[in-house]
């Protein structure tokens, strides 16, 4: 297995080291810090749009099915929104679905480590360099599931950093009248 690198999703020069395998990529941090915003700014960054051959976005959550997210991974996967009946073994038929294509799944959401044990083994493990990235609330569940490198986490914004959005959402790119100064600064 060749050693992983800083980028994880560029190409990179020829000193960059990528793996060419399946790579999980963690991200986590408390609700509301940013996780679904990164992860669809990388969901939806031309390059990688262009890089994949398949590309995924499933929500997990706190209780979940693993039928129902393997179904709705492979329907996503192939374009094929027919009904897949019960008898179907939906995990065979998605990893038939990703071998040899290069694949970007990205699970958000994720509490609990058992469910990635649920989802991930379904998905190949190729030499073509598909990523699955996670997002999660759990440091551990992040650790846990990050292959190469240390898990991606979101901190909590500076003071200065909270006034800053919530003045320009609350005023619309102006600045907060003097008056409401105080109180702006608390709520932030």
């Amino acid at each position: 297995m060749e050693t992983c690198g800083e980028g994880a999703f560029s190409s990179g020069g020829p000193s960059a080291q990528r793996t060419k395998e399946l790579d999980v990529l963690s991200i986590f941090g408390m609700p509301g810090l940013g996780k679904i915003t990164l992860a669809m700014k990388v969901y939806n960054n031309p390059s990688i749009v262009g890089h994949f051959d398949v590309k995924v976005w499933c929500d997990v959550s706190q209780s979940y099915n693993r039928r129902t997210l393997l179904v709705e991974i492979f329907k996503q996967a192939t374009n094929d929104n027919s009904k897949i009946k019960e008898d179907v073994d939906i995990a065979d038929k998605l990893q038939k679905a990703l071998k040899g294509k290069r694949y970007l799944i990205v699970l958000h959401d994720i509490w609990e480590v058992e469910a990635w044990e649920d989802l991930g083994l379904r998905f190949p493990n190729g030499e073509y360099g598909s990523r699955v990235m996670v997002t999660t609330r759990i440091e551990q569940v992040a650790t846990h599931l990050q292959h190469c490198g240390e898990p991606y986490s979101l901190r909590f914004p500076t003071p200065e950093e909270s006034w800053e959005l919530l003045e320009k959402k609350i005023f619309q790119g102006e600045s907060c009248p003097p008056d409401l100064l105080g109180a702006g600064l608390q709520v932030a």
